[in-house]
């Protein structure tokens, strides 16, 4: 059989699903510190230049320009060593580093206050400072230590009775405040990507979670799927091979007890060693996966015949065999599709039908007319049309449970037909009634198919 696993089809269909180039938790962390990257390269080249103009432009000493340098330059260093590496956009506390954070905001407060004591034009820094604010701590808490600031500010200007550009207290005033404001419109921006950054983390999360899960369910699916074939296999093989050897045992030791029947007794006998033999055969063949052994030895027709007979012989059944002469070569799957049903239909009768005789038509359909209990047949459509009939005892097909239509080896094994019938997308519908047999149909898609194959008539 060239059966491809269920599983192992819906395994890959799950790892095409997953994202490309590893876990997209993964690569969402990996933007998230791209960005912090560039803000971290901002104010590594950002703070040394606005140092060095402030430093060079001040008239102040050269002592006061280097506690300047080294008021200035602090926190940005603090702050790139000690705390942006341990902050994260998960952690909803004011403080995404914790103490390390709180001691962060506290130096920056105190240099930038105690730089604008030496030089009130060191104001500017702030705009460095801030975004390192926003993205050691929320909002709220940024916000409140960058007002504490330009309070400071405020506060050295009117010790100095001067503004911080030499101008007035009122100036400096208003200045402090365009700042908080700017700073507050920044803040709002960092934070809400900080959120949407942490929003889409947990999706993605959750994403990975459920396709785990998923994959773990199609895993099982997959599993039970390959029982079932294989139990369908095995009892389209295995068993009705069992069946036949044990119809034609008890017929050979019912006829061992009349020396008349012996030579009949004996090809009984040699019939079963050749059924064990193919059963054999099978189980190998269902181990290895491969095409089953009546196909092996010989074409589809043939295949056929001998199940038939092998499955009437002893038991005073006749069948009727008719294969159509201008059918085409048919794909390996549609052959095997239409021995395994014919052979579960063989062993309902020999169980269930009570039936002298029965006939099995292999033909084209051209979709010309309907095809009874069959329904939406399109006009002039190519088919293959698999018709079983008997005259045996017949049923209620209304009154058949689930249970009894779909037990395989002990009930009709009508929904396993079914499900070889659909996973070729064709159709199958089955009818009986008390006192007038049963009929099996099924039709199987032929576009595309050549016609070269020639099959004959068989009867017995």
């Amino acid at each position: 059989m060239e059966e491809a696993s269920l599983g192992i089809q819906q395994e890959s269909k799950r790892r095409e699903m997953l994202p490309m180039g590893g876990s997209g938790v993964e690569r969402m962390r990996v933007s998230t510190s791209t960005v912090h990257s560039r803000w971290n390269m901002y104010f590594a080249i950002a703070t040394p230049l606005l140092i060095v103009s402030i430093v060079l432009l001040s008239r102040i000493h050269w002592y006061e320009r280097a506690a300047l340098v080294v008021l200035l330059g602090l926190p940005t260093a603090v702050f790139l060593i000690f705390v942006d590496p341990y902050s994260s956009d998960e952690v909803r506390t004011p403080s995404k580093s914790g103490f390390r954070g709180w001691c962060f905001a506290a130096l920056s407060v105190v240099c930038l206050v105690a730089a604008a004591v030496i030089n009130p034009s060191v104001m500017f820094v702030q705009f460095i400072v801030v975004p390192q604010l926003f993205i050691a701590f929320t909002y709220w808490p940024a916000l409140g230590i960058v007002a504490f600031m330009n309070c400071g500010f405020i506060m050295v200007a009117w010790i100095q009775t001067a503004g911080l550009y030499g101008s007035n207290f009122t100036d400096t005033i208003v200045e402090s405040l365009a700042s908080v404001f700017f700073s507050g419109m920044i803040g709002i921006a960092n934070d809400h990507l900080a959120e949407v950054n942490t929003h889409n983390l947990q999706l993605i999360e959750r994403l990975q979670s459920q396709q785990e899960i998923i994959g773990h369910l199609s895993h099982e699916e997959g599993i039970a799927a390959e029982r079932q074939r294989m139990a369908g296999e095995m009892h389209d093989t295995i068993a009705q091979s069992l069946t036949s050897m044990l119809a034609l045992s008890r017929a050979a030791l019912g006829e061992m007890g009349d020396e008349q029947d012996r030579d009949l007794a004996l090809k009984h006998l040699r019939m079963i060693s050749v059924i064990a033999k193919e059963s054999l055969d099978d189980t190998r063949a269902l181990i290895a996966n491969s095409t089953p052994v009546a196909l092996q030895k010989s074409g589809l027709r043939d295949a056929l015949a001998r199940t038939l007979s092998n499955g009437t012989d002893g038991s005073g059944k006749s069948f009727d065999l008719h294969v159509d002469e201008d059918l085409p070569v048919l794909p390996l799957a549609l052959q095997v599709a239409v021995l395994r049903i014919v052979q579960e239909a063989v062993t309902n009768i020999q169980k269930h039908s009570d039936a002298r005789s029965f006939t099995v038509n292999l033909e084209r359909n051209k979709g010309v007319q309907g095809v009874q209990g069959i329904q939406g047949v399109q006009r002039g459509r190519d088919e293959l049309c698999l018709r079983i009939e008997d005259d045996g005892i017949g049923f209620e097909s209304s009154s058949i449970s689930e249970e009894q239509a779909s037990v395989t080896g002990h009930g009709y094994g009508f929904i396993d037909m079914r499900r070889r019938v659909e996973e070729l997308s064709g159709s199958f519908a089955f009818s009986s009634a008390p006192g007038r047999g049963t009929r099996i149909t099924a039709l199987f898609p032929l576009e595309g198919k050549t016609q070269v194959q020639v099959n004959g008539v068989a009867s017995s």
